[in-house]
């Protein structure tokens, strides 16, 4: 028998400015602010009422194409700074499991962007992107269960559920063999270490069942439009983690109860689809 109610409003805004350097080339500024409402937490055991997330956003890139639109590139880097963070804290003790939605404080989010694509020869298309972000906590604000006070941790926080660094290189060739459309791709992306949770000192296992730094291969060969009757046909045939690395995509920790446990990402598969269009 809990109940309880909040209300939240806001007004937010953006502003925005880009300059043309060339046919071509174009760089822009912005500058926005962004909302996450308060509320109530549902899955907690009392009232857990948590207080609206604010962000301003800063945000510089420049947008270009050379050699006649076959190579474009795309970078941009960003600042975010977060008030009153929302962070979901996964509690658990002798009388079962909750969560609970806390407001930990002031953070910035720092990174920047890049992608390419390139045409290097007809029917060829190569892409690439590469993203780094690293979090500066200002503030986060921990109640210490032993003592009943209120501690600055932020030396400990972590970013959770989001990686540092992830970066990808695709490669892929069409060709026109009459009775359809033949596409090869293949894939290779990396992202580095992850971490589920925020504060080891709440998450006693969050460096053991992290997802260290995971690298996936895929390709996929495919044959489209390919004329049956009135319909097109499409065929492919596909493999996804072709190296079959075994990594945690996802943890649990159980804190205080003395366990947690993990899931792993799928082994080494393969697949085909097909479809029609009619």
């Amino acid at each position: 028998n809990l109940d309880g109610s909040a209300s939240y409003d806001n007004l937010s805004w953006l502003v925005s400015a880009s300059y043309r350097f060339r046919a071509g080339l174009m760089g822009y500024i912005r500058v926005s602010s962004g909302f996450r409402a308060g509320g109530i937490n549902p899955s907690a055991s009392d009232i857990n009422v948590f207080q609206p997330e604010k962000i301003v956003s800063y945000e510089a890139g420049v947008k270009a194409e050379w050699l006649d639109r076959r190579l474009r590139t795309n970078l941009a880097v960003f600042n975010v700074d977060y008030r009153d963070l929302q962070i979901s804290q996964f509690l658990a003790g002798t009388g079962g499991a909750t969560s609970a939605i806390v407001n930990a404080g002031k953070v910035a989010y720092r990174g920047v962007e890049a992608e390419l694509t390139a045409l290097p020869a007809p029917g060829l298309t190569f892409d690439g992107s590469f993203g780094y972000t690293a979090p500066k906590y200002k503030t986060y604000n921990y109640l210490d269960p032993a003592t009943d006070t209120v501690l600055n941790v932020a030396s400990e926080a972590r970013m959770s559920q989001a990686a540092r660094f992830n970066a990808h290189v695709g490669l892929q060739y069409e060709h026109d063999l009459g009775v359809g459309k033949l596409s090869l791709r293949t894939d290779y992306s990396y992202r580095s270490t992850v971490y589920w949770f925020t504060l080891d000192r709440l998450n006693v296992f969050n460096r053991d069942i992290r997802s260290r730094p995971d690298h996936n291969l895929r390709a996929r060969i495919a044959l489209d439009d390919v004329a049956v009757g009135k319909a097109r046909l499409g065929i492919g045939v596909w493999g996804d983690n072709l190296t079959d690395q075994r990594n945690i995509d996802f943890g649990i920790d159980f804190g205080s109860l003395g366990y947690a446990s993990a899931s792993f990402k799928k082994p080494r598969s393969f697949g085909v689809d097909a479809r029609v269009v009619y």
